[in-house]
């Protein structure tokens, strides 16, 4: 039988072992105004724009939330926080956000058409931090 004391100190340490990304995703909450929603109980910014974020234990949709896909990638990126504790927002966490930059830079300068979006999320996606997520998620693109 598990006791409930177990339980509960094994939440508080995985919680500390994640502590900055925790940090940063009450922070993303609190600054966007973020509320929790009745897709999968995650967190949406509904004054901001479509985008999916994971930061420890939690998951925070832009716009009117995430489908399906979009949480199971960001739930990769949930498993990978506890995989790698402190580390994460080093190892994913900024690859993760400067491949975002650089995709929307690159579609800000594209010809914007169906085939140039789908160049731009294939080459996203294929990237060893966001295929891992996929992977952990269990995303088929």
């Amino acid at each position: 039988m598990i006791d409930k004391g177990d339980t509960l100190m094994k939440k508080i340490l995985l919680w500390l072992w994640q502590l900055p990304q925790n940090i940063l995703g009450l922070l993303v909450i609190l600054f966007t105004g973020a509320h929790r929603t009745a897709f999968k109980g995650e967190w949406v910014a509904s004054k901001w724009p479509h985008f999916g974020v994971s930061l420890g234990n939690y998951i925070i949709f832009g716009g009117a939330g995430g489908d399906n896909n979009s949480y199971y990638h960001e739930l990769g990126h949930k498993k990978q926080s506890l995989y790698l504790g402190p580390l994460y927002l080093i190892i994913i966490g900024l690859p993760s956000i400067l491949g975002n930059i650089f995709s929307h830079i690159e579609w800000a300068f594209s010809s914007k058409d169906k085939k140039t979006a789908e160049r731009i999320v294939k080459w996203y996606y294929k990237q060893p931090w966001e295929a891992w997520a996929d992977k952990l998620g269990g995303v088929k693109r």
